[in-house]
């Protein structure tokens, strides 16, 4: 059975990193991009990703070692939507006669909350900082569980593994995660840390040697 065009474009990643088991899939990879000029294109984008991965060894990687607030279950349950369910009752009108009998008539109007999932409001960092050659902008998002930092950057060396840390107003380094530099791409990355916004002073990011090449300080 020869599969389609979409079914090779996701075997990319594993042929790539060289994890493809099945021969016969691995023969048609390598056969349908003699003839893609659109998956030879990808498969050079995401060659300095599988590279990086490969080098990475899986017992060294260090924990995050951020374990979840003990009461992140009940911020979360209070910050759902709630459903509201409302009944009125009108009184019948004076006199009002059905079939010779009294009638108590009333009406029941049913209001319901629209919970519609709305967007976070992000808020815009004015000032981000990086050094030459790199070009970024960052807004954040104030949840309830911690500070979301949305990072859009370009000019970040293809491969390269960069460190993003909240830091606290009590000068505490938080981590809000790791991402890999892509040649000529414009990289957008949704970071998280578990401190909250009202008690966050900036965020940097950091290349593998620890120095800083994005940094700003945070809007109060």
């Amino acid at each position: 059975m020869t599969r389609s065009h979409d079914e090779l474009r996701e075997a990319l990643g594993a042929h790539a990193l060289g994890q493809l088991d099945d021969p016969a899939l691995q023969r048609e990879v390598e056969d349908h991009l003699l003839t893609c000029a659109e998956c030879r294109a990808e498969l050079d984008e995401i060659a300095p990703l599988a590279a990086a991965l490969r080098q990475v060894d899986a017992d060294q990687v260090r924990p995050v070692g951020i374990a979840p607030p003990a009461e992140l279950d009940d911020r979360i349950r209070r910050a759902l939507p709630r459903r509201v369910s409302t009944v009125r009752r009108l009184a019948p009108a004076a006199g009002g006669v059905l079939a010779g009998a009294a009638a108590a008539a009333f009406v029941t109007v049913l209001v319901v909350q629209d919970d519609r999932p709305v967007g976070p409001t992000v808020i815009a960092v004015p000032e981000v900082e990086s050094v030459r050659g790199v070009t970024a902008t960052a807004g954040l998002v104030d949840h309830t569980w911690g500070l979301e930092v949305k990072l859009e950057a370009t000019g970040l060396p293809a491969g390269e593994t960069f460190e993003m840390w909240v830091v606290g107003n009590d000068g505490t380094a938080y981590d809000a995660g790791e991402f890999i530099g892509v040649k000529d791409k414009k990289i957008v990355c949704d970071m998280s840390s578990s401190v909250l916004f009202k008690d966050a002073e900036r965020f940097k990011v950091v290349d593998a040697q620890g120095t800083e090449v994005i940094a700003a300080d945070l809007p109060s």
